[in-house]
């Protein structure tokens, strides 16, 4: 991660969409290191309700989650929203059906946690920077 990183990634807008408290704060801490601005989301129904109102340049979904897990969320967001915000799946699972079914979602990066810092930043700098 170079000083690039930092000034590239200042001021744009991601929302975090994961269930867990704590998967939350690790990415807002690292994210809000590089002047990122970050919106948190506890599950796909509100993130949804957040893309109806507001515009991001980024969007870290977590899989598994209540009430619209990220499948949906994603499905609700390219079809029905027709978003092109770029979406990156977050998800604990290494498993390639899972990995397919989210690119076929519409998804465009599938990164399972715990994920090394540097590998976070640099594929979030692929689709903001």
């Amino acid at each position: 991660m170079t000083d690039k990183s930092n000034i590239v990634l200042k001021g744009k807008k991601v929302l975090v969409v994961d269930d867990n408290i704590m998967n939350r704060m690790v990415v807002n801490v690292i994210l809000i290191d590089f002047g990122v601005i970050v919106s948190e989301a506890s599950d796909g129904e509100q993130a949804v309700n957040f893309l109806k109102n507001n515009a991001y340049d980024l969007i870290l979904m977590d899989l598994k989650m209540p009430n619209l897990n990220g499948f949906q969320a994603t499905e609700i967001i390219r079809k029905k929203m027709e978003l092109t915000t770029p979406i990156i799946a977050l998800t604990a699972n290494s498993l390639d059906d899972e990995r397919e079914e989210c690119l076929e979602l519409g998804m465009n990066y599938y990164l399972t946690k715990p994920f090394d810092r540097k590998v976070f930043i640099d594929v979030i700098c692929n689709y903001i920077c």
